[in-house]
């Protein structure tokens, strides 16, 4: 290629390659694969938090169940201490509830119950989260460890 006038020689040799330009290509490329990987895990633990994706998981009461649920209405009616905790068991005790909506109902019931404070009713409590722990499928069960060994523990003077 010949070049038929001195500007044209000058554009070209007067504009200095950027050096950093691949390496600021290089930033930006890593960069946003790594905000696309964190909005994903961060996608995903939102998606298993949230109660639609447990919606189809939870178990129906069984009769031994929906009867202690049973009893423990009629013992906290008889209290006459929580009025509302009675009416989420008798949501839960509905025939065409849903086994998530159930647990729902329970766990808003154990919660009444508890900051109740009453003592007589701390049994019942016990047996609702008895109940709601066979309503949840066993992968969703939190386990609590224990440490078979004792941890030592810093002790400052």
């Amino acid at each position: 290629m010949t070049l038929t006038s001195a500007e044209g020689l000058e554009s070209e040799q007067a504009r200095p390659r950027d050096p950093g330009r691949g390496r600021r290509i290089v930033v930006i490329a890593l960069g946003a694969i790594l905000i696309t990987v964190a909005c994903g895990i961060m996608g995903v633990a939102l998606a298993q938090g949230s109660w639609w994706y447990s919606y189809g998981t939870d178990r129906p009461l069984d009769d031994e169940s929906r009867e202690r649920v049973e009893a423990i209405r009629d013992e906290v009616e008889a209290n006459g201490a929580e009025p509302e905790a009675v009416a989420w068991l008798n949501a839960a005790l509905e025939p065409n509830a849903h086994p998530t909506d159930i647990r729902a109902y329970l766990l808003a019931a154990q919660e009444m119950l508890e900051t109740a404070g009453d003592p007589q009713l701390a049994e019942a409590v016990r047996e609702l989260q008895a109940i709601i722990e066979t309503i949840r499928p066993p992968n969703f069960r939190m386990e609590m460890r224990v440490t078979p060994y004792p941890v030592s523990t810093l002790e400052w003077p």
